[in-house]
Parts: structure tokens; C-alpha cells; sequence
């Protein structure tokens, strides 16, 4: 089996940033826009910034920061704060923050905010011409539904239309965690149990930045599969680990989940504030509420609405 690995470790060195500026609540009421597909998983919007654009931008929950390309940053002329390290789970960085007085997604504002800017070299991963990464920084503002069949997200305000009207389990999310005894915010963590690696409970980001359901251990046990190396490092001093994969008969996510998954392992000294990552592109769509923090997988409408 060929492992695709994240788009992009630099998510993995902005789970511990909470000093950005505050974001102004947005005014909207619901919208829907549009999305492309790239490498058959990542989602790709558009994204308008101070009024100009759209510009296509990978929406990556995984991700707890926004991140822009420092060319679009130039061609803005966007204001750039002070330099701050950030520290994550592979290794540390110099950012630059920058500002903007909006940001967009079809009519979807936020003002205030506050991003950080990283070179096109650090970018390079990413498809092609996508110009940033759209986090959870913004995406925490809104309630959201994800639908993979149609290509469209909606947005919503707040506990609005779409929580009340889409039907299915909710299943609280956590939306920090903690890492090395410091809290991480906007996170989107679920409980799911695996009963073929025990009957402990596992911490799962959800993360629409990954492909496959990954658990941070040394080892899936009896009948897994050893797969060799995969690069799994920073930008700046790539690090070799050990892989291994396994095909487990169910992934239990509250009274429901997901059958025949091959699930992988990633060896490594690195401290996270889950165990695992889950990908939501194993379900055909998904909801997110921040405001009531919970999630529907697979959502319905009730019987008789169109």
C-alpha cells in the first residue's frame, strides 16, 4: 500500500499558538459556496481577502492557524506584525504575522484577523496554485456543513437552520486538548474506539488535511503490516519513521462508524495532544457545530423536507 502522507507538516507547528488577535464574530446568517477537490481529498476553496480575489486556499481543520503565501502577502501589501516561534510537534519555526481587515468565503466575513505568513518554499506541497491554508482560526466562527457528493460547504452564524434542521447522531467534540501540560486550542477532537487494538477509548483529530486514518504509536500489533520508511518532518530537517499498516473490521464513532478501514501507525519521540488523526473524507459528508460542539456524520434531512 502507498502512503500519502499529510499535504503538509507545517500544521503540526501551530497546534500550541494562542496569542493571535481576536476575531470579530461574523454577521451572516447562512451562506453556501463551492469547493474543488485536489489529490482526490483535499478540499479547495475560494477565498477573497480585503476584497480582493477569490483565491483558492486549502480548508485544512487539522490546521489551527490560517496560513498565507508571502507572495500573495506582497501583492496585498498586508501590514506584518512581529516574528514569533512557533513550537509543534515535529520541531520549531520563525513565523511573521500578518494582518488583514477581512476575510471571506461567499459573503462568510470575519474581521480582525490576525495570520501568519510563511514562504512559497514552505508552501511548495500544497496544489498548485493554491495560494494558503484556511484554518480552524476561522472556521471556529461558523457552523458547517461539509458535503463531499456535492462539492458545497454552507456556513452558518451560529446554532441556526442547519442544527436544527440536519438529523443524525451528535457526537461531542472537544474543541481543545492538551500537550506537554499546555492547553492547544481549536482543535476538533472525537472519542472512537478500535476493538482490535483494545477497548480503550482513542482520541481522533478530525482532519480534512489527511487521507488516512493515522495513529501516533510504534505498533498496530499482531497482523499488521511493516511498510519501511516515510518522511514525516518538518520543512526544515526531514525525519525518517517507521510505518506500519493494518485493516481493522470497524472504527466505532459513537453508535455508528466506519467498516474494513486500513488504519497506519507513525513511529515517533514527538508528544501530540491526541492520538490519532481521522479523516473526513471517509464520510460522504459531515457537520460541524462549534457553537453547540458536537458533530453529525453522514447528516440527514428529516423525512419530507427537500
Amino acid at each position: 500500500m502507498w502512503f500519502r502522507h499529510r499535504f503538509s507538516q507545517v500544521v503540526s507547528l501551530l497546534i500550541c499558538v494562542s496569542s493571535l488577535p481576536t476575531i470579530v464574530a461574523p454577521e451572516i446568517t447562512e451562506v453556501t459556496a463551492t469547493f474543488k477537490i485536489a489529490n482526490d481529498y483535499l478540499i479547495v476553496i475560494p477565498v477573497t481577502i480585503n476584497g480582493s480575489g477569490p483565491y483558492d486556499f486549502v480548508l485544512d481543520t487539522g490546521s489551527n492557524n490560517t496560513i498565507l503565501d508571502q507572495k500573495l502577502v506582497d501583492n496585498l501589501s498586508l501590514p506584518r506584525g512581529k516574528a514569533t516561534t512557533i513550537f509543534g510537534a515535529r520541531g520549531s519555526m520563525s513565523l511573521s504575522a500578518v494582518y488583514a481587515d477581512s476575510l471571506a468565503i461567499a459573503g462568510a466575513t470575519v474581521d480582525g484577523k490576525g495570520l501568519f505568513l510563511f514562504s512559497s518554499a514552505n508552501l511548495t506541497s500544497l496544489p498548485q496554485k493554491v495560494r494558503g491554508i484556511l484554518g480552524e482560526d476561522f472556521l471556529q466562527k461558523f457552523d458547517i456543513l461539509i458535503d463531499y457528493r456535492h462539492r458545497i460547504i454552507q456556513l452558518d452564524s451560529g446554532l441556526g437552520p442547519l442544527a436544527q434542521t440536519l438529523v443524525g447522531e451528535r457526537l461531542p467534540v472537544q474543541l481543545s486538548g492538551t500537550r506537554e501540560g499546555k492547553p492547544t486550542f481549536r482543535r476538533l477532537i472525537l472519542i472512537g474506539r478500535i476493538h482490535e487494538l483494545g477497548d480503550n477509548p482513542i482520541s481522533l483529530l478530525l482532519d480534512s488535511g489527511v487521507n488516512n486514518l493515522t495513529l501516533f504509536r510504534e505498533t498496530l500489533g499482531p497482523d499488521s503490516n511493516h511498510q519501511g520508511f516515510v518522511e514525516a518532518g518538518t520543512f526544515k530537517s526531514p525525519r525518517i519513521t517507521t510505518m506500519e499498516t493494518k485493516t481493522v473490521r470497524r472504527l466505532e464513532l459513537g453508535r455508528n462508524g466506519v467498516n474494513d478501514l486500513t488504519i497506519i501507525a507513525v513511529a515517533g519521540q514527538e508528544e501530540h495532544d491526541v492520538e490519532g488523526l481521522i479523516p473526513m473524507s471517509l464520510f460522504h459528508s459531515i457537520f460541524i457545530s462549534h457553537q453547540g460542539k458536537f458533530v453529525i456524520l453522514n447528516p440527514s434531512l428529516p423525512k419530507g423536507s427537500h
